[in-house]
């Protein structure tokens, strides 16, 4: 009996002290998760290593440049001294330059485009019943774009966009040929846009690029040939413009 008693005293003095502990268990449970909260709002963000912070997010300009080809679809209206010349016609020798530019992405899918050149000259040939007079003269010129491109893919490995905008021709120089004191006017029209980009890296992209411009213009000057009558001429140009190069974002 004795050996009893001294179990079940045994028991319940290990029952108490279980009791206890796991009493003091629980009662630590909520400070040790306060303690865990109160620690991850102290560790700094995890964002710090990854690799949107490693990359800063590119920024929504780009420039570019390449090589230009210029190729005109030229017809004219030609008066002599106030008399249209029947049959008369002209065209403008195609040209090669150097184009560059600047674009920023203004909304999702949406950027704007500035595009210039080095100035080229072009010569002004006479067709048709003129096509005797030779060069009628030549123009340098220094043409400008300002478009709006929509881009219809932006994650793939090739990226195809349209635009439309409008085209402001500056006449830097005129030179006479057949025909004397020659002046062209500036000119100004709307621009059709289509092409494509192919990312190298994260910063630089390849791209071909296609520019339909509708120009016109007028042109002044004499004929020695006739006596020094004046000459006036309508020209449409209507110039498409083809580049080929690469662009850098910052």
């Amino acid at each position: 009996m004795q050996a009893i008693a001294r179990h079940s005293r045994a028991a319940a003095a290990f029952a108490t002290a279980a009791a206890a502990a796991v009493g003091s268990l629980i009662a630590a449970l909520p400070a040790q998760a306060q303690t865990q909260s109160q620690q991850q709002q102290s560790t700094p963000p995890a964002a710090a290593h990854t690799p949107s912070a490693e990359w800063p997010a590119p920024s929504p300009w780009r420039l570019y440049a390449g090589a230009a080809h210029i190729g005109f679809s030229t017809s004219a209206q030609v008066r002599a001294g106030g008399q249209l010349v029947p049959g008369a016609d002209a065209r403008a020798d195609a040209n090669n330059s150097l184009g560059f530019g600047a674009i920023y992405d203004f909304h999702p899918g949406w950027s704007a485009e500035i595009a210039l050149g080095l100035p080229p000259t072009t010569a002004l040939q006479g067709t048709d019943t003129l096509a005797g007079a030779g060069t009628l003269g030549k123009v340098k010129y220094g043409p400008a774009v300002l478009s709006v491109r929509r881009h219809l893919w932006e994650d793939g490995p090739v990226r195809p966009y349209i635009g439309a905008g409008i085209n402001y021709t500056l006449v830097l120089e005129s030179r006479d040929g057949f025909v004397s004191n020659l002046d062209v006017k500036n000119g100004a029209g709307p621009v059709l846009q289509a092409g494509f980009e192919v990312p190298i890296d994260r910063r630089w992209s390849f791209f071909v690029d296609a520019k339909k411009i509708w120009l016109k213009t007028t042109a002044t000057g004499t004929l020695p040939a006739l006596g020094g009558a004046p000459a006036h001429a309508k020209v449409r140009l209507d110039p498409l413009v083809v580049m080929v190069g690469v662009s850098y974002r910052f």
